[in-house]
């Protein structure tokens, strides 16, 4: 494996009653370039950790007086962002289970290769130093006013984000946001706003995925009295409400095709025309849009205007996913921690280390939207901190896994007829959507825009989807 020296200078901890042991750890973690204290039992050790603190800790959990495991929730106690690494010569005793769910970061069995105990520690400290970066953010960035560092973390790609918007928030662009879903899009977009000379005029929002293409219309380009039967009187759309200021238009790629024409007509003449009305009505409005989808292939598929679509892309940025900027974890989870717990009416302290690093570890489909559902859900049950466990992240995969293929319902017998692989799939395959519908429209609480958006798909084709299934929420 290769060696410490990224992590030259930083302190380790050894903790065992066993001096040879102690020795021997120091002269190997000295040789990588870390700087190595020595403790024999656990009233010692504590008060170095007190006086010291050091990066990581080296704990031996079989220790006569105090055992290791009470030296560690001490020392947790004192400060729980110390990665903490166990050495037992019994791996399998019940002690060392119970103080890995008590919060050590991992534990290795005694006797131990150099490799194996320099690979532990090395997780261990890239941990802290994770850690370290997130707290220094916290301490530069209090009173400060760059919102959505604030609100999404301090990356070097996020950072990278935050100049360009600075860039062109003040220029007359309009912008293309390119991202995931759950990525922060609606965050950058208010952003721009709120950096751009128009920030005193309005903010003005509408998800084009989320409603029907004649509600679309009449929202966003208003209506007039008598105009349909509903329209009892006369309402202005989005582009009016945000004149003078900036319109986002939400999930652009689920624009109707039908009106994309009428939308680049207001964006090149600046002005609006009601619904049963003829006179244009001035529109001076910044568009913001954004995109989970690729508007190039909806081009090809004749889903997009390509005039349309240089018209908003006058400038671009691209959103990364959580898994282009893992180092945010922690700040994020952190974030949401505090937000669920008073929420919840609760006081957990944190992380345990295996679940900073199970968190760290996972690539996060969701996004930022499913990191802060997660740590949501795990506050609800957890009672000091947060564990790997209570982290449930396969929970929904598993789910789906098993929600598919018992909607496939196959079997061996199935399978012994000598049906074709193409009459399998036509059989299965509504099963299967229908099931994956029903799923998610569950986990959404039946709200079939974001159930929509999760499976980025329209809200028109949801709905003929909730019609041709027959899917109904048991509740109303």
């Amino acid at each position: 494996m290769e060696g410490l020296d990224k992590y030259r200078g930083m302190k380790i901890l050894i903790v065992d009653d066993e001096e040879d042991m102690c020795v021997l750890l120091k002269r190997l973690f000295e040789r990588q370039g870390l700087a190595a204290m020595m403790a024999f039992d656990g009233e010692s050790a504590l008060d170095q950790f007190r006086k010291e603190e050091p990066d990581a800790v080296v704990l031996d959990i079989l220790m006569p007086g105090m055992d290791g495991r009470e030296v560690m929730l001490r020392m947790r106690r004192i400060n729980p962002e110390i990665p903490v690494i166990f050495m037992t010569a019994l791996a399998g005793v019940p002690g060392a289970v119970d103080a890995m769910k008590a919060g050590a970061f991992d534990y290795v069995a005694k006797p131990f290769e150099t490799g194996e105990i320099l690979e532990v520690l090395g997780r261990a400290l890239d941990e802290r130093l994770m850690r370290r970066k997130f707290q220094s953010f916290q301490a530069d960035h209090v009173g400060q006013k760059d919102e959505l560092l604030q609100l999404m973390g301090a990356s070097d790609v996020i950072v990278e984000l935050t100049n360009s918007l600075k860039q062109i928030a003040k220029a007359p662009f309009d912008v293309l946001l390119i991202g995931e879903p759950g990525t922060g899009k609606a965050l950058v977009a208010q952003n721009l706003h709120d950096e751009s000379d128009r920030h005193k005029k309005p903010f003005v929002t509408i998800a084009c995925d989320a409603l029907a293409e004649d509600v679309l219309e009449q929202e966003l380009f208003g209506y007039e009295r008598g105009a349909f039967p509903d329209a009892e009187r006369s309402k202005p759309g989005k582009f009016e409400s945000a004149h003078g200021g900036t319109l986002f238009l939400d999930e652009i790629s689920a624009f109707p095709v039908a009106l994309q024409s009428r939308l680049l007509h207001v964006l090149q003449t600046k002005s609006v025309v009601r619904l049963g009305n003829e006179t244009p009505i001035p529109a001076d409005v910044r568009i913001i849009a954004s995109t989970s989808k690729d508007l190039h292939e909806q081009i090809e598929q004749k889903r997009f205007r390509p005039d349309l679509f240089y018209r908003l892309n006058e400038y671009s940025l691209h959103v990364p996913s959580l898994r282009e900027r893992k180092t945010d974890i922690p700040y994020l989870a952190s974030r949401f921690l505090q937000f669920s717990n008073k929420e919840l009416n609760k006081n957990i302290g944190g992380f345990t280390p295996k679940a900073l690093e199970k968190m760290l570890a996972y690539n996060w489909p969701g996004n930022v939207a499913q990191l802060k559902a997660v740590v949501r859900r795990s506050v609800l049950f957890a009672e000091e901190y947060i564990s790997a466990e209570q982290l449930d992240l396969e929970m929904d995969a598993e789910r789906r896994v098993r929600a598919v293929m018992a909607a496939a319902d196959i079997d061996e017998s199935t399978i012994e007829q000598g049906i074709a692989l193409k009459d399998h799939m036509r059989k299965h395959t509504a099963q299967i959507e229908r099931q994956i519908l029903l799923e998610t429209l569950k986990r959404t609480g039946w709200n079939k825009a974001k159930a929509a958006r999760l499976l980025q798909i329209d809200y028109k084709t949801m709905q003929t989807k909730v019609k041709e299934y027959k899917l109904q929420d048991p509740n109303g």
